[in-house]
């Protein structure tokens, strides 16, 4: 008996061929593994409803920033998890974790809420069958306590240290903190990628799965670093927007990042953890499947230490489709990393352009609504893009009003919700400082 011969078609890269036809029976064949639970915190508050919601309303988180007193520096604005709402039930980890840098707060939350269990209820809750993994992405960690501790030491000297200045803010401690909360035993990895981090995270953990080493993983990242020390950072490269404040639907000033706009003149910077649950297709039956994770690819390169990559960032989409088995014609809509930077966001829209051609999928960013959240960026947008494919609509740019002339080649979503293919696959991008890229394929 002959094998059967499918139709082919190439990539837009010109390499590996691909199966034409539908969408779903593209996927069909990958090599996907299930999104079984979700966990999200962003300054719009706790679930991914709360970010599902205001993203299509078009909210903006940006508020005035109540960590420190900016008056000195000219953005003064930040997109700030509301930390009262991060409770804990009692256990004997609370003291640690209340002393613990935001970022290992958000994460834990994340995570557990990932799990389907409430953090301020439940102390341990039920762990999945089989063999897991924690991946988790931090890029600049405990950074607030570090400025804090160095201050500290400075003026009233070194006895005066806390002994928790060290676990408080270690990149790992994030993945650490979750697996003594729930009381797992198995592998835990803290990636630091700079703003690809959770992206590689997740990546991380799709292989894994793949290979069978693994049954399930708590893959994402978090992030908080609203503090001075990072202010005159990004001032002094002259990356923060300085717009006005507010939230857009609330009657403020608007936001002050415009990812893809003519006006944009920068980021701000936010904060958040997003975890997915995730599964072996043979492993999830009987779970709720809340999306898939297609393909997924990472490489470097970029002109130079903290630009935005171009051909070395569209390499990287079109590994992340030939990886998915995904034609990019076949896009429904692209999740990309603009935050609201000049050149960046100029750079990857015309990547975007090339990668689909004529097709011209949507495109969105969400980081003028939750704020940059760095390590968290690509989790974020993940648990956005699956929202975006339940929902059948795509959110907004926030604050998008029209394009620059070099950002005019892509489809931007504004104003309002723009009604999306829930079975065709979307793009979701991370760029990083180093030329650290990294892309994945998720739908429905």
């Amino acid at each position: 008996m002959k094998p059967m011969r499918w139709p082919w078609r190439r990539t837009a890269a010109g390499d590996d061929p691909l199966p034409s036809g539908d969408p779903a029976r593209i996927t069909a064949g990958t090599r996907a593994v299930a999104v079984t639970g979700i966990g999200c915190v962003t300054a719009f508050g706790l679930g991914r409803d709360s970010l599902d919601d205001a993203l299509a309303a078009g909210r903006v988180a940006a508020a005035p920033v109540t960590r420190f007193d900016p008056a000195r520096f000219a953005c003064r604005i930040a997109a700030e998890v509301p930390e009262p709402s991060l409770r804990f039930a009692r256990d004997h980890l609370s003291h640690e974790l209340e002393r613990m840098s935001l970022f290992v707060r958000l994460a834990v939350h994340a995570s557990m809420a990932a799990l389907g269990a409430d953090p301020a209820v439940t102390g341990r809750p039920r762990l999945p069958e089989g063999r897991g993994l924690i991946a988790m992405g931090v890029a600049m960690g405990g950074l607030p306590h570090i400025e804090q501790g160095v201050l500290k030491q400075e003026r009233s000297g070194p006895r005066k240290t806390t002994p928790f200045l060290i676990p408080s803010l270690i990149p790992n401690m994030a993945a650490s903190m979750t697996a003594l909360r729930l009381g797992f035993e198995g592998p835990q990895v803290t990636l630091a990628g700079a703003c690809a981090s959770g992206t590689q995270a997740i990546g991380h953990a799709l292989a894994e799965l793949r290979a069978g080493r693994i049954d399930w993983a708590l893959a994402g990242g978090s992030e908080a670093v609203t503090t001075p020390i990072t202010w005159s950072g990004f001032e002094a490269m002259h990356a923060l927007s300085r717009g006005g404040a507010g939230d857009g639907a609330a009657g403020g000033e608007g936001p002050a990042a415009r990812p893809f706009d003519g006006a944009r003149d920068g980021m701000i910077c936010g904060e958040a953890a997003a975890m997915l649950l995730l599964h072996r297709a043979d492993t999830c039956e009987g779970r709720t499947v809340l999306g898939r994770i297609l393909g997924y690819a990472t490489n470097s390169g970029a002109p130079d230490l903290t630009r935005i990559p171009d051909r070395e960032g569209l390499a990287c989409m079109r590994l992340a489709l030939r990886d998915a088995a995904v034609d990019s014609h076949d896009l429904g809509a692209v999740l990309a990393q603009a935050s609201g930077m000049i050149t960046g966001d100029a750079i990857e829209a015309a990547a975007i352009a090339e990668l689909t051609g004529s097709h011209r999928p949507p495109v969105t960013s969400i980081k003028g609504a939750t704020g940059y959240v760095f390590a968290a960026n690509g989790p974020v947008s993940t648990v956005a893009a699956l929202g975006a494919l339940s929902r059948r609509r795509l959110p907004p740019v926030a604050g998008f009003r029209a394009p620059s002339e070099d950002t005019a080649c892509i489809d931007v979503v504004a104003g309002a919700p723009r009604d999306i293919d829930p079975g065709r696959p979307v793009l979701v991008n991370s760029f990083g400082f180093g030329g650290i890229n990294a892309s994945l394929v998720v739908t429905r």
